[in-house]
């Protein structure tokens, strides 16, 4: 046991230590020391810039196939009265529906359309409402708005959704209100707090740009069909296909007859119904002119009461009026200074021929305005009336031969506006003339231009 303890003791001892400087090892305190790596070798590279690879390439595909199948694309709202909301993707899969309101929760009782087409949906829901009696030959409107960030994609989601109903529009007589619609935080509340949809809010803030006397409270409870038939030829940012039922009213013929008689007219040279809704009623606006005498009447739609009446000279007719008192006064004058006698007739015949020619203008410009008035309903009926095209060579050769006579009336139109306003300022016809004029042809380019949009639907003619 000594001997290997010797032995131990005297290899310890032989041991050579470095020498080591103290005051070198404080000046290294503190300091790293680097291990030298050693290169690794190009397998263990490869495999992974491989590994990484594949992560890129799933997480890639996790995004698109979530961008195309999970994320929500568009929000499309159905309202008539039951009102619905459907989320689609890209793909225009339904991935959520919403019941806005509790006759859309009946509506959607038993059915299950997550996962189905977005046209199969719309289909079997608005399907769902004829059966259930939301939709009739009294009220066929239906609104369908499309909320998506890209507005391009939104205005193709609403033609295709438009054409798909095109079949509804030609069987069921309905009458499809559709617009594109960018929902803001601010809107969504409002609507909320009104119990409305986003969709009917912007239609209603569109009805309340036409006519400033509207309010939100007035129209909230109204129908799509009554808003329908309140939209009239609005056409800023909305478009009506088909026609909108007005079986639950008098109608406008029956509204301008109940205003007519009332006001022992017959023959007026110029007439214009339009709708309206006043003091929580549905109103028919009748305004017409005889005999240089302007009349405004407000019928009740439903029950045809008379409720407001206004007639009024229209200023030519003051003018023509005011003129035959002066020549009067002159004669009466005249006959007591016989020395002016020649002075005083001459001024008379005057003035009457001023009269005379302001009357002619008068009938002449009502007789044509209302002959293109009369034309540009009778090509509107007759589109109307056409039946929808079934393929396109047959839609290209209907619309070829109805839209030059839609143009050449238009045509027309334009140059005659042209011709009134020189008129106005040759001083040959009034203000509130030229105004009166001016409404009228607008009304006529507002016809033709629903003309157009027919047309172009029924044959399917995109330029």
């Amino acid at each position: 046991m000594s001997k290997i303890k010797n032995k131990i003791q005297k290899a310890f001892n032989n041991i050579v230590l470095p020498d080591f400087n103290m005051n070198e090892l404080k000046k290294r305190k503190g300091m790293v020391l680097v291990k030298k790596e050693e290169k690794k070798s190009k397998k263990g590279l490869f495999v992974g810039l491989s590994t990484c690879l594949a992560v890129c390439v799933c997480l890639f595909l996790g995004v698109f196939y979530f961008n195309n199948n999970m994320k929500v694309a568009s929000i499309i709202g159905i309202d008539v009265n039951p009102s619905i909301a459907l989320t689609v993707n890209k793909k225009e899969k339904v991935l959520s529906v919403k019941a806005n309101n509790e006759d859309a929760r009946k509506i959607l009782e038993d059915m299950d359309l997550e996962g189905s087409d977005m046209n199969v949906a719309i289909n079997a829901l608005i399907g769902s409402m004829v059966k259930n009696g939301y939709i009739d030959e009294l009220a066929n409107s239906i609104l369908i708005s499309v909320d998506s960030k890209n507005s391009e994609e939104s205005e193709v989601l609403r033609k295709k959704i438009v054409d798909e109903l095109s079949g509804y529009l030609t069987n069921n007589n309905l009458s499809v209100v559709s617009q594109n619609i960018s929902s803001t935080s601010e809107e969504e509340a409002l609507a909320q707090e009104y119990g409305i949809s986003v969709g009917k809010l912007e239609l209603i803030e569109k009805l309340i740009a036409k006519n400033n006397l509207y309010t939100y409270d007035q129209l909230k409870d109204l129908s799509i069909n009554e808003l329908n038939l309140l939209l009239g030829s609005t056409r800023d940012d909305v478009t009506t296909s088909g026609t909108v039922s007005d079986k639950a009213y008098i109608g406008r013929d029956k509204a301008l007859e109940v205003a007519l008689d009332h006001a022992n007219v017959s023959n007026p040279t110029w007439s214009s119904v339009e709708m309206d809704y006043d003091d929580g009623a549905m109103v028919y606006e009748v305004d017409f002119v005889s005999n240089n005498k302007e009349y405004e009447y407000e019928i009740n739609a439903i029950t045809g009461d008379v409720i407001k009446v206004d007639q009024e000279y229209d200023d030519d007719n003051n003018q023509m009026n005011n003129s035959n008192q002066t020549s009067s006064n002159n004669n009466s004058n005249n006959n007591q200074n016989t020395s002016n006698n020649n002075s005083s007739s001459n001024d008379n015949q005057s003035t009457n021929n001023n009269a005379n020619n302001t009357t002619t203008n008068t009938t002449n410009i009502t007789t044509t305005i209302s002959g293109y008035n009369t034309e540009a309903q009778s090509i509107l009926n007759s589109i109307n009336n056409l039946g929808t095209s079934v393929n396109r060579s047959e839609g290209v050769t209907v619309y070829r031969e109805w839209e030059p006579k839609i143009e050449i009336l238009e045509e027309k139109v334009d140059n005659y506006d042209d011709r009134l306003e020189s008129m106005y300022k040759r001083g040959e016809i009034s203000y509130s003339n030229y105004h009166d004029y001016e409404y009228q042809l607008e009304h006529i380019e507002n016809i033709l231009e629903r003309a157009e949009e027919t047309l172009e639907r029924k044959t399917y003619y995109d330029d």
